[in-house]
């Protein structure tokens, strides 16, 4: 059972993090209005704080005396995800109160270095071996990078509803992200199964207990959801903007079920996947 909430909070956090970054990249340049930014972050912002409220409810099981190197990584995890939490609610304040532009100017840029930091320090209280103790944080990224984009991408497409004159670029490069993201996890895959590094009692629960939610990973959580990125890159290129927020759901919905097996199989084998 103390992998569920776990690997739930690393879902909320993925979720919030990734989506900040790719939501932050288009806003900062102008690519789209306060209008989207404001309803988007807010979602973001509900997703790190039911993330940060599961974290306290659920703290991972890391003792100062036994293994201090974690214990550190915690509670700088809990300072960073605090901070996120914080510089987004100012910046989403000031943006909302159009009045403190001279402070979140510079919030604008803290904001997703904090969310990235956070996340980084959260997937090393739990670290593994692999790729020399890198496999972690990296899967968690670029998970994170897949399953935010996703989601701000299926918002930017409803949003479409509202102003039906906002430009198709900033969908274009969100959906873009999201492929950039799906290729680098299937890249990351095999490096961290087959190079050295995954424990080999871990290696062999994955290929034998839990085969099937590994299936699951590998099919529905990289593979369709590639396929189906692909296709909505494409139909948003051409401005068919209805066909591109419904595979945004397929997207949004398989990325989903494949961090929610990646993350469980981490914490019940110690494999990042």
């Amino acid at each position: 059972m103390q992998a569920l909430p776990q690997a739930a909070f690393f879902l909320l956090l993925e979720a919030a993090v990734g989506g900040t970054i790719a939501l932050f990249w288009v806003h900062l340049r102008g690519e789209v209005g306060r209008g989207f930014t404001l309803f988007t972050g807010v979602c973001l912002l509900g997703f790190a704080l039911l993330a940060v409220w599961l974290r306290s409810a659920f703290p991972p099981l890391v003792s100062p005396d036994i293994d201090p190197t974690a214990s550190l990584w915690f509670a700088v995890e809990r300072t960073l995800s605090f901070a996120f939490l914080v510089a987004l609610t100012v910046y989403l304040l000031g943006l909302r109160a159009q009045a403190w532009t001279s402070i979140t100017r510079p919030i604008g840029t803290l904001v997703p270095l904090l969310g990235l930091a956070s996340l980084w320090a959260a997937a090393q209280v739990a670290p593994s071996p692999q790729l020399h103790g890198l496999g972690t944080p990296l899967a968690v990224l670029a998970g994170a990078m897949a399953l935010g984009s996703a989601l701000v991408g299926l918002s930017l497409g409803h949003w479409y509803l509202v102003s039906p004159t906002l430009s198709v670029k900033p969908l274009i490069q969100v959906t873009f992200l999201c492929l950039g993201a799906l290729v680098t996890q299937s890249i990351l895959l095999p490096l961290l199964l087959f190079v050295p590094g995954p424990s080999r009692q871990g290696a062999q629960q994955l290929f034998s207990d839990y085969l099937v939610f590994f299936g699951v990973r590998i099919v529905f959580g990289l593979l369709v959801p590639l396929i189906a990125t692909i296709m909505a890159w494409r139909t948003a290129r051409i401005r068919s903007l209805d066909s591109a927020t419904g595979l945004l759901y397929i997207v949004a919905a398989l990325i989903l079920a494949g961090e929610i097996s990646a993350r469980t199989l981490f914490f019940l084998t110690g494999v990042a996947t």
